[in-house]
């Protein structure tokens, strides 16, 4: 069916959703979803968000922004991470009662934090498999887990994405921390005598911690690789990345090449990857991105460094424009078939700390 077919229904959440399902499962098989159709589904998608999503609402209101005032999906109000703190006034297009999920950021027990409601996780779960393919990832085979399985951390979304990859992508699973906190060497030792190749997934600062608990290095079989996401803002921990591949090389016998860095947050649905050191972060084709300077919010120019915004379809039940305080770099202008990319700086040092990466040290340090 086409995209401007599937648009003529009355919006619902049933509605936008099942469309938006669609245009995914046809990126994950190679037909990636194009500007055009991208800029009429997101303006669909904010029409539903601005009339269902009261917080919202208000927050375009101030902004002088509505369904009507705008026909571009670069216009679509894009509201601070801050705002899913606001416990009062819930980013959601439903009934909280409703709320068959919430994710929580991480934090110390006297920080807000930040919730991201869900009334069904399938979309969520449906864009981490299929982001996956469509950027053509390698295989997950047998996999190590350096973060807490879902059932431990059910409010964590890093630890959910990871339930996700084990279910769906892993041909056999191994989660090494246990409730006891401690990084289960055994089971890793034991694996890589086999010579299968193997995967470990984790946060970067979860990966500090195996290096420190190595007696000596443990060198993977060819063929194997990581994922490491999150930053050390927050934590005594300050590395480059070309520090921490160093550090992959000589506990793991891993290169540069072999090393993926994964780039998401609570507030989003859809997860970006860049692989190696120095390569931009490119998402699925259902995401967009800016990058805006902070003062004027108009777009930085090119080489500049400004706040990455992030253009999420996946968000259905919250809201689709995120505005992080992460600092980024616009790729080349973008082609028709190429997808969103972007360089990643880091955290803006004025943000305030946050991250799964902060959240796994402190569960490991405890």
């Amino acid at each position: 069916m086409r995209i401007s077919q599937l648009l003529s229904i009355v919006i619902t959440h049933t509605s936008i959703s099942e469309t938006i399902k669609e245009c995914i499962a046809q990126a994950s098989n190679g037909k990636p979803l194009h500007e055009r159709d991208f800029n009429n589904l997101a303006l669909e998608l904010f029409t539903y968000q601005y009339r269902e999503n009261s917080a919202y609402k208000n927050f375009c209101d101030a902004h002088d922004k509505t369904p009507e005032s705008i026909n571009h999906w670069h216009d679509i109000p894009a509201v601070p991470t801050d705002a899913f703190k606001a416990e009062s006034f819930p980013l959601t297009t439903f009934p909280l009662k409703d709320t068959e999920k919430t994710f929580l950021t991480s934090g110390t027990t006297t920080e807000s934090r930040g919730r991201h409601h869900f009334r069904s996780t399938k979309l969520y779960e449906q864009s981490i498999i299929s982001a996956w393919r469509e950027l053509n990832l390698p295989n997950v085979y047998s996999s190590f887990f350096l973060i807490p399985p879902p059932h431990q951390s059910p409010q964590s979304s890093l630890s959910h994405m990871m339930g996700v990859f084990s279910d769906q992508l892993a041909d056999q699973s191994t989660w090494l921390i246990p409730e006891s906190g401690s990084i289960d060497l055994n089971s890793l030792t034991n694996s890589i005598k086999e010579k299968q190749a193997v995967v470990l997934l984790g946060t970067a600062l979860s990966f500090l911690h195996l290096f420190d608990s190595m007696k000596s290095p443990i060198i993977l079989p060819e063929g194997s690789w990581a994922m490491e996401t999150g930053g050390y803002k927050g934590t005594h921990h300050q590395l480059s990345k070309s520090e921490l591949h160093q550090l992959f090389n000589t506990n793991l016998g891993l290169h540069s090449d072999s090393i993926i860095n994964e780039y998401s947050m609570t507030e989003l649905s859809s997860q970006f990857y860049s692989r190696g050191l120095n390569c931009a972060h490119k998402g699925p084709s259902w995401t967009r991105i800016r990058v805006i300077d902070p003062i004027t919010n108009t777009d930085a120019k090119p080489g500049e460094l400004g706040h990455l915004v992030i253009y999420d379809l996946a968000n259905v039940d919250s809201v689709m424009a995120i505005r992080t305080q992460d600092l980024a770099m616009q790729s080349q202008t973008r082609l028709e078939h190429e997808n969103p990319s972007f360089k990643l700086i880091g955290r803006d040092p004025s943000a305030l700390p946050r991250g799964c990466s902060r959240s796994s040290d402190e569960s490991l340090s405890s």
